[in-house]
């Protein structure tokens, strides 16, 4: 789904509301850093909103900076 949002013309960014999301595994962050690269390759930038300290912990663990310098406090500071 964020490969099909970000593949419609004039998209610059994919926003993921990751409120609801608890906890991430490294298979996860790994999946998330192909879907920002694939992104990125089409001019696109995956942006991540909520800042949810074990999802943060995770992506530094498993070197996706890429990912964690992406992150957001709220979907609005995203989207600015």
């Amino acid at each position: 789904a964020l490969l099909a949002g970000g593949a419609q013309a004039g998209i610059r960014a994919v926003v993921l509301d990751a409120e609801s999301i608890p906890f991430v595994d490294i298979s996860a962050v790994t999946m998330l850093s192909g879907v920002s690269e694939e992104l990125a390759a089409s001019g696109v930038r995956l942006l991540i909103a909520h800042d949810i300290g074990q999802v943060r912990d995770v992506m530094r663990a498993a070197g996706a900076e890429a990912l964690v310098d992406a992150v957001f406090p709220t979907v609005a500071a995203a989207v600015e």
